[in-house]
């Protein structure tokens, strides 16, 4: 496509190669995208470095849902110890879990969970049997296809959310940001107040009162610090919570930087962010004049 368009532009570019068309070298399947500006590829290695797993292990792709696939027999052995396909509810407990962080997680998909594709079965009995998966691929593979959906489809919804903000955090954009001093504690609102801690679960009744140890690396009200600090994630109160506590504990494991969870600003700056929609949600097409008004 990138071919092409370059040789629409100029016919005298046909039949040169794509770095004589200022193109650049193809070297293997990658998604690429700008950022404020900032080139960024996102590759199958990228991954693999991201997720902290080698790129290698079983790996099955084009599946589909081919009802007379030999991998029917076999999924349906190790989740329902049985030939035929189970239900949801034949799943044991551990199962469904497992089937619920594939589904949030490792291979993210629309709608419920009861019904997950022969895909999403094979990469499930791969973790059950405890063989080795090529997680990296699998995510990459799912990554292509769920995003080339969106498009066709026009679905409001980013999947592998999570890992994408990471990729962008190690890649070094908040340290750009950082540096270019567009932000200010009045922009992102910096309030101090209360923090969910062992009190806060013991209140609620979680917990028994008499099971809270208070640790001298808990988040305490006094400590405040800068909501934009060097490695921090770019996140926001939109974020669900558990993103938020995630990022907030990970710093603190990697850092030994404490961050109050109410640093965490109420919006990225640049404008407010909007809160994610149902995935069904479809976007108004943009119309020419729309385009060139905001560019």
């Amino acid at each position: 496509m990138e071919e092409s368009e370059k040789v629409l532009i100029d016919p005298s570019l046909e039949g040169k190669t794509r770095e004589e068309m200022g193109l650049e070298p193809f070297v293997d399947s990658e998604i690429r995208s700008t950022i404020m500006g900032v080139t960024v590829f996102i590759n199958q290695e990228l991954i693999a470095y991201a997720i902290g797993r080698a790129s290698e292990g079983n790996f099955k792709d084009g599946l589909d849902n081919n009802k007379k696939s030999p991998w029917n027999d076999v999924v349906n052995e190790t989740m329902y110890n049985s030939k035929k396909k189970g239900s949801y509810n034949n799943l044991s407990m551990e199962k469904k879990m497992m089937l619920k962080i594939q589904n949030k997680n490792l291979l993210p998909k629309g709608g419920g969970s009861d019904q997950p594709s022969l895909e999403h079965r094979v990469f499930l009995n791969f973790f059950i049997k405890k063989e080795k998966a090529n997680v990296p691929k699998y995510i990459f593979k799912h990554m292509i296809k769920t995003y080339k959906e969106s498009q066709l489809i026009n679905r409001a919804w980013i999947a592998y959310g999570r890992l994408i903000s990471e990729i962008f955090n190690q890649g070094g954009l908040l340290r750009g940001l950082s540096e270019t001093r567009g932000f200010t504690d009045d922009m992102l609102g910096t309030v101090t107040s209360k923090i969910i801690n062992e009190s806060t679960m013991a209140k609620m009744r979680v917990i028994k009162p008499k099971a809270i140890i208070k640790l001298e690396t808990d988040l305490k009200e006094s400590r405040v610090s800068s909501n934009l600090m060097e490695g921090f994630s770019p996140i926001c109160k939109q974020d669900p919570l558990d993103v938020q506590l995630f990022y907030i504990h990970d710093h603190l494991q990697s850092t030994g930087e404490e961050i109050h969870l109410e640093d965490i600003p109420e919006t990225i700056y640049g404008g407010t962010v909007k809160v994610a929609k149902s995935r069904k949600t479809k976007r108004k097409p943009l119309t020419e004049a729309k385009y060139l008004e905001e560019a």
